[in-house]
């Protein structure tokens, strides 16, 4: 039971050689954790970013432990996970100056490519925000990005009611706020946060509430609540990207992933038809029941998706499947396998 709560929580693998690099970028110093063996030029560069409210850690640790099947995802794959200004753990507060723009946050992987010596095509996987940054890049810099997983994507503004709304709470809570709380007494700010992922009523499922909670120890731990906060003013305040946008030779084979009971849905399945506008393909994952967290609540589905989404490409060409394969033909599989498993859990 303690292996399976510390997996919900989110703690990192130990199994895969990672270190630690500081970026000079557009928008400041930038954590990047490389996870996977740089002078192996077998692997393929696979950049994660991740949503407001989180770092790479609580983001992807869960994703990365869920079994044989994430394991297989992502050993095909130099892992570089980008921690936006002032989300890594231990970061100083940064809220002063201009707030960036989620075009200017696009730019940090410039940066990051050219830091890390990424030169060929790359895998972007991106949650949230972070998934509405990695289409940024994707539309500014084509010919380096090789496929797209979008995870909980949207490219809506916010409405003017909820923009107000924000506003207005933004006003209330004064980023210094964070760093008066007294020991082990929640932070507005954070939990302000929370409430735009998990809302305000008791969480459907356990994994939910370990989320939340785990989120929230997290934020306070690391004491940069207020960089949190920061993040999230660029993703309200950001501005929808045309259709004239997305074109033939501005999108990449996309994978877009959403839970079918989440908030985010709807804008999900818009932006997918946005996508396929552009004449590429553009698959759909829709687990349920899952509520808010696709990567927490179905990691199975997710990797064995992202798998064959992967596999499609031609990267990892394994389990019998061509580079020809549809991610129709992948996803029976996937059908075939989860029924297998739940017939016989043994299989994990």
């Amino acid at each position: 039971m303690t292996e399976m709560r510390e997996i919900r929580l989110g703690f990192t693998p130990t199994s895969s050689p990672s270190s630690t690099l500081r970026v000079d970028t557009n928008c400041g110093l930038v954590s990047v954790t490389v996870m996977g063996d740089p002078t192996n030029t077998r692997l393929f560069p696979l950049l994660t970013l991740h949503d407001f409210g989180f770092d790479h850690v609580s983001q992807f640790g869960t994703f990365q432990n869920c079994g044989e099947e994430a394991a297989r995802f992502l050993s095909q794959f130099l892992t570089y996970h980008i921690d936006l200004p002032g989300c890594e753990e231990g970061a100083g507060n940064i809220a002063y100056g201009p707030v960036p723009t989620l075009d200017d946050l696009a730019g940090i992987i410039v940066h990051v490519r050219s830091s890390c010596n990424i030169t060929g095509p790359m895998i972007l996987l991106g949650v949230g925000a972070g998934a509405n940054i990695a289409m940024r890049y994707m539309i500014s810099h084509p010919k380096t990005v090789h496929g797209l997983v979008m995870v909980e994507a949207t490219n809506d503004m916010e409405s003017w009611t909820k923009w107000t709304q924000d506003k207005i709470t933004d006003m209330v809570m004064k980023p210094s706020e964070v760093f008066s709380v007294r020991a082990g007494e929640p932070s507005d700010i954070a939990n302000t946060l929370l409430d735009k992922h998990f809302g305000r009523s008791t969480s459907p499922t356990p994994i939910l509430s370990d989320s939340r909670r785990y989120l929230l120890h997290r934020m306070l731990t690391n004491g940069n609540v207020a960089n949190y906060q920061r993040y999230y003013q660029s993703f309200y305040s950001r501005k929808a990207l045309p259709n004239s946008s997305f074109t033939a030779s501005t999108v990449a084979p996309t994978l877009v992933i959403s839970a079918r009971q989440s908030w985010r849905n709807d804008a999900s399945v818009d932006l997918r038809a946005q996508l396929q506008a552009s004449g590429k393909e553009v698959s759909l994952l829709e687990p349920s029941p899952c509520y808010i967290l696709p990567l927490e609540e179905a990691p199975l589905d997710c990797a064995i998706s992202m798998m064959l989404f992967i596999q499609s490409l031609g990267i990892g060409l394994a389990s019998g499947l061509t580079s020809q394969a549809t991610l129709n033909e992948a996803f029976s599989k996937a059908e075939q396998l989860k029924e297998a498993i739940s017939k016989d859990p043994e299989m994990v």
